[in-house]
C-alpha cells in the first residue's frame, strides 16, 4: 500500500493551523496523562503560548511552561493526550521513558508519585 507523503511546506502549513488550534481558549494548552486510555488522570503538564515551534522540517516540537506541574495521583502513566486552551483533545498517544518510543516522553520515568513535579523530555516532536 502507498501512502501520500506531505511536504516540509505542506507540514509545516498542517501543523501551524494544530499550533493555533492548540492555543485557542483561555486555559493553558497542555499535555494530560493518564494510567490508560479512559484511565485515571495522573497530571496535567501546562504547556506555554505559543505551545510549540516549528523546526526545520515543519513538525511541532512543543514546549513546556516555565512553572513546574505537580503530580496530582500516583500511578503508571501510559497514555496522554495533548489538549487545546479550551481542553478539546487534540491528539493522543503512548507515554514511555525518556530513553523510549512513545509520542510523550517522560523525564525520569512513567511510574508517578502523586505530589511530585512533573516534567517531559524535551522537545515532544509531533506532526
Amino acid at each position: 500500500m502507498s501512502a501520500l507523503i506531505p511536504t516540509t511546506v505542506h507540514r509545516t502549513a498542517r501543523n501551524q493551523a494544530s499550533i493555533d488550534l492548540a492555543n485557542a481558549g483561555s486555559g493553558a494548552p497542555a499535555i494530560k496523562l493518564f494510567t490508560e486510555y479512559g484511565g485515571t488522570l495522573l497530571a496535567v503538564r501546562n504547556l506555554k503560548r505559543p505551545c510549540g515551534v516549528l523546526n526545520a522540517q515543519g513538525r511541532i516540537e512543543l514546549r513546556q511552561a516555565d512553572a513546574d506541574d505537580l503530580v496530582v495521583a500516583g500511578g503508571s502513566a501510559t497514555y496522554a493526550e495533548w489538549v487545546s486552551g479550551d481542553g478539546t483533545v487534540l491528539g493522543f498517544g503512548d507515554v514511555t521513558d525518556a530513553t523510549g518510543a512513545g509520542v510523550f516522553r517522560i523525564a525520569g520515568g512513567t511510574l508517578l508519585i502523586q505530589g511530585g513535579i512533573l516534567r517531559l523530555s524535551e522537545p515532544a516532536v509531533l506532526g
